[in-house]
């Protein structure tokens, strides 16, 4: 087994030396129709907003907020702000679509104490909720032939509604850990639940990649300016470790959220997505949608390097939108799913429909993007 998971990890992960090839990383082109390959599902659970990465020799999805169903298949309460699931992956490229794994009606990401943590929802007497609504899957960041650890920063948002009460709040640095092997699912843990201060920039909540030993993490604060840091694998724990790229130079003193000297121009579409390395292309990639889109329109843009310069962002596909009033959102590039040498890509996103009375449905769409040579 121990074989087997360090194989797949080095045929698969993410993160992998750049190969000397190069192809349409300047004008990425589709190659013929993406294909649907179906729908990710546990059928025991209602689950939004799901990303993914390789833990061992699968991949592991963890989503935002998850519920049961009644009897007549209606997501119902309680909830509980983020679940876990593990697929089990493809020979040459893809993932089976059946997710499995016992969260036991626990969050995957452990409620900060005191943000109303007495259940699993994050929910308030006052009828608000601190909901831990990840905007990216785990970072992985080492595999040593048996353990495989992640990090995952999310933002301490208080909501009424969908209505944020506080601006730019605090950010928990969560620690995953996953021993090869075992049945069950990772363990998360808080390192820090305010690894960045309120109105921090908050670096790694809008995606990461490691490369070479170091780990470049972008950040979005509610201007939707994209500002980037990075820190050496081995000192993610340690802030006094992070280094930030303003006027064109990285240096050691962090910048304020709004200083226009730190913004990475075009470095995505404004709305959430997915960074990676791509290793045909030797290119950093981001997928996602545009600023406040509730619909499924993928836009892509690349850069040779973290800092840019980055290509004007593009749409290159569209899929279908549910019929719920927020009908697609939460649009994600799964890098993970695929060799590292392949010139192709996973989209996955939530597609939304009403279902009784008008309840939530969400559904995870699996589609395969071919990259012209």
């Amino acid at each position: 087994m121990l074989l087997t998971s360090l194989v797949t990890l080095l045929a698969h992960t993410a993160f992998a030396a750049p190969s000397t090839r190069k192809r349409g990383a300047s004008n990425p082109t589709v190659k013929g129709t993406p294909q649907v390959i179906g729908l990710l599902a546990d059928p025991t659970l209602n689950r939004d907003s799901c990303g993914s990465n390789l833990f061992g020799d699968r991949a592991l999805w963890v989503c935002r907020d998850s519920q049961h169903y009644d009897s007549n298949g209606i997501p119902n309460l309680p909830l509980f702000t983020s679940s876990a699931s593990w697929t089990n992956l493809v020979s040459g490229g893809g993932t089976q679509l059946s997710m499995y794994g016992d969260n036991n009606d626990d969050s995957f990401y452990p409620l900060v104490p005191g943000n109303c943590d007495d259940n699993q929802a994050g929910a308030c007497s006052d009828g608000t909720r601190y909901p831990l609504w990840a905007n990216a899957p785990p970072l992985v960041t080492s595999f040593n032939g048996t353990t495989t650890t992640g990090y995952t920063w999310i933002s301490n948002s208080h909501i009424s509604g969908l209505s944020d009460l506080v601006e730019n709040p605090s950010v928990t640095l969560y620690k995953i850990t996953y021993t090869s092997g075992a049945d069950d699912l990772p363990t998360a843990e808080i390192i820090n639940s305010a690894f960045w201060a309120q109105g921090d920039v908050p670096y790694g909540t809008y995606g990461g990649v490691v490369q070479d030993d170091t780990i470049f993490l972008w950040g979005q604060g509610t201007n939707r300016d994209v500002n980037l840091a990075r820190v050496p694998v081995a000192s993610v724990e340690d802030k006094s470790k992070y280094e930030y790229y303003v006027s064109g130079t990285w240096t050691s003193s962090q910048p304020v959220l709004g200083d226009t000297a730190a913004t990475i121009d075009n470095a995505s579409a404004g709305g959430q997505g997915t960074y990676y390395y791509s290793n045909p292309w030797q290119a950093y990639v981001w997928i996602g949608q545009p600023t406040n889109s509730v619909s499924a329109d993928f836009y892509i843009t690349t850069a040779s390097a973290p800092e840019g310069p980055w290509i004007e962002p593009f749409k290159f596909y569209s899929g279908v939108n549910g019929n719920y009033s927020l009908g697609a959102y939460t649009l994600q590039a799964n890098p993970a799913l695929s060799p590292a040498d392949s010139n192709e890509i996973y989209l996955t996103y939530t597609k939304t429909d009403a279902v009784g009375d008008n309840v939530a449905l969400y559904t995870t769409p699996l589609i395969l993007v071919e990259w012209e040579d």
